[in-house]
C-alpha cells in the first residue's frame, strides 16, 4: 500500500504564493520598462512589502535576476515546443512552425528578449551565460534539420569542404547532445538561429517600420538557404 501524496502545508503554500507573485510584478516591471528598472526596492514597492522580505526569497538582485532569465528561457522554449509538438506536418514546414513560435513569442514579451540577449552584457550576472534551457529549442531544430536532410551520402558529402570547420560543427553538435548530427546540418542549425535572431532583432527596434520589407519573408527565405545548403552540392 503506497502512501498517498503529502500535501504542501500552508507555509509552503504562501511561500509558493509569493514567489509567484514575486515573478509576476518583476515581469510586469521589465515588460514594461525593462531589466534595468528591476531593483528589489522596485519589486518591493510594487508588492507592497518591505525589502528585507523581499530578500528572504532572493539574496541578491542578481539572483532574481538569474532566476528570471532561467523562467523566460523555460517559457520561450515551452512556446516553440508546443508549436510542432504532435504536429503531423512534414519536417521542413514544422521546422517553420518552430522558427515563426521564437519570433512570436520575441514580439509578445521584447524587454524580456532584450533580458535575454540584447541587455545581457553589462546587467547580468556572469552565471547566466552557461547552458540553458534554449539549448532544448536548439536540439529539436537540429532533429528537424536532420529529419529534412533525410539519410546524408556516406562519400563525404556531410561536410562543409572546410575540415576546421567541420570539426567545430561535430564538438558544438555533441555539445548539444547530438552527436550524429552532419556538419552540414549543424551549420544550417547555427544559421538559422543566428540569423533569424539578427532579423527579429532589427524588427524589435523598428529597422522595418518605415521599410517595403518584411521580417517573415527574410526569415522564410534564411529557412530555405539553410536548408538547400543540406544538399551535398549546397556547399
Amino acid at each position: 500500500m503506497t502512501n498517498p501524496p503529502q500535501t504542501m502545508s500552508r507555509r509552503e503554500r504562501l511561500r509558493a504564493q509569493t514567489l509567484k507573485e514575486i515573478e509576476d510584478t518583476s515581469f510586469a516591471i521589465i515588460d514594461a520598462e525593462g531589466i534595468h528598472a528591476l531593483s528589489i526596492a522596485a519589486l518591493a514597492r510594487g508588492m507592497a512589502m518591505s525589502a528585507p522580505a523581499v530578500y528572504r526569497y532572493f539574496p541578491s538582485r542578481d539572483a532574481l535576476v538569474a532566476h528570471l532569465v532561467t523562467l523566460s528561457y523555460e517559457q520561450l522554449v515551452a512556446a516553440m515546443s508546443q508549436a510542432v509538438e504532435g504536429s503531423r506536418r512534414a519536417p521542413r514546414a514544422r521546422l517553420r512552425q518552430l522558427v515563426g513560435a521564437y519570433r512570436d513569442w520575441a514580439l509578445r514579451y521584447r524587454r524580456r528578449y532584450g533580458m535575454l540577449f540584447g541587455e545581457r552584457a553589462g546587467d547580468l550576472p556572469g552565471e547566466v551565460t552557461e547552458q540553458t534551457p534554449l539549448d532544448q529549442a536548439m536540439a529539436l531544430l537540429i532533429d528537424l534539420l536532420t529529419a529534412v536532410q533525410g539519410s546524408p551520402p556516406t562519400d563525404g558529402g556531410t561536410g562543409t569542404g572546410d575540415r576546421a570547420l567541420d570539426g567545430q560543427l561535430r564538438q558544438w553538435a555533441r555539445s548539444q547532445q547530438r552527436p550524429d548530427t552532419s556538419p552540414r546540418a549543424a551549420r544550417a542549425a547555427l544559421l538559422i538561429w543566428s540569423r533569424v535572431h539578427g532579423i527579429v532583432s532589427l524588427e524589435l527596434t523598428g529597422v522595418f517600420d518605415n521599410s517595403p520589407l518584411e521580417a517573415q519573408r527574410l526569415i522564410d527565405s534564411e529557412i530555405e538557404n539553410a536548408v538547400r545548403s543540406l544538399e551535398p552540392d549546397g556547399s
